[in-house]
């Protein structure tokens, strides 16, 4: 039987992969979100100053201008990266889930639209999936 997921990987900013199964509205939903994403980075940037591009940290402080000191920002920088990690270790439905909630900004009612389960599923995917990473980012 044909799998009717599509399996989307992303590279993270340590250089790890993750890997994700979507149906194929919501790869073109998330195809269409990246593109409008590229298209304003592209656009912030013809702004900035040949200065501000310093090793690779352009987007991180495009995301955080009111950072004035490179430390807090290498701190936030390895925050994420743990939080990713964790994110890395959630079932890949709750991963989708949380991925398409907080980074791609759709409501739980478009997700469960988008993979055809109930609304009340996915805010428990998600809720289930906020504890874990609440549990591993304490340890």
């Amino acid at each position: 039987m044909e799998n009717p997921f599509i399996t989307i990987t992303y590279k993270l900013a340590s250089g790890s992969k993750i890997s994700v199964e979507v149906s194929t509205s919501v790869k073109e939903e998330l195809e269409h979100s990246d593109r409008k994403i590229r298209s304003q980075r592209r656009q912030d940037r013809r702004y900035l100053d040949k200065e501000d591009f310093i090793d690779g940290l352009t987007d991180a402080a495009m995301r955080y201008p009111q950072e004035t000191d490179a430390a807090d920002l290498v701190m936030k920088m390895e925050s994420y990266r743990q939080l990713y990690e964790a994110v890395n270790e959630l079932s890949e439905a709750q991963r989708r889930r949380v991925l398409l909630h907080f980074i791609d900004n759709l409501t739980q009612s478009r997700i469960a639209e988008l993979e055809g389960v109930s609304q009340a599923t996915i805010s428990r995917s998600i809720e289930r999936a906020k504890k874990q990473l609440y549990k591993r980012l304490a340890d």
